[in-house]
């Protein structure tokens, strides 16, 4: 009897595992599926490519996960406020002069400041912000790398 309990409950424990491993995967896919619908058709993104690479790329990687002369940008509006964004993105020096505390700490990491960018509107920064992240998620296959 004690040899039959234990079957069932190893048989029980094994089912719940795979049912466990069935869900993470279709999850996963599920995921994979709505960063793909995403895509590089949708105008948002491509306003943000465009000025991404007009902008941004002779500092920044575009695969947004490598350092190039300054750091990788992938996840940055998870970290960073939109207004801190903003305000650093058009004139990081003066941020950097008025004391900002992370203009700072970027400088003492020995990174250069930021070239400054003025006359990008919210708009065009928005879009920028969501290319970079949108690329980011992106599978390897299907991020923009040049």
């Amino acid at each position: 009897m004690k040899k039959n309990t234990q079957k069932i409950i190893l048989s029980l424990v094994l089912l719940c595992s795979a049912i466990l491993l069935l869900k993470e995967y279709y999850k996963s896919k599920s995921n994979e599926k709505n960063i793909v619908e995403i895509g590089t058709d949708d105008k948002l993104f491509e306003k943000g490519k465009k000025l991404f690479i007009r902008n941004c790329t002779s500092c920044h990687y575009i695969g947004m996960d490598k350092v190039a002369t300054a750091p990788a940008l992938g996840g940055i509006t998870k970290i960073r406020k939109k207004d801190w964004l903003y305000n650093y993105t058009r004139n990081s020096y003066q941020m950097f002069e008025n004391g900002d505390s992370i203009a700072k700490k970027i400088r003492e990491k020995d990174w250069g400041l930021m070239t400054s960018f003025p006359n990008l509107t919210n708009s065009d920064l928005d879009a920028i912000y969501y290319f970079v992240e949108k690329n980011h998620e992106l599978p390897e296959n299907k991020k923009i790398r040049k």
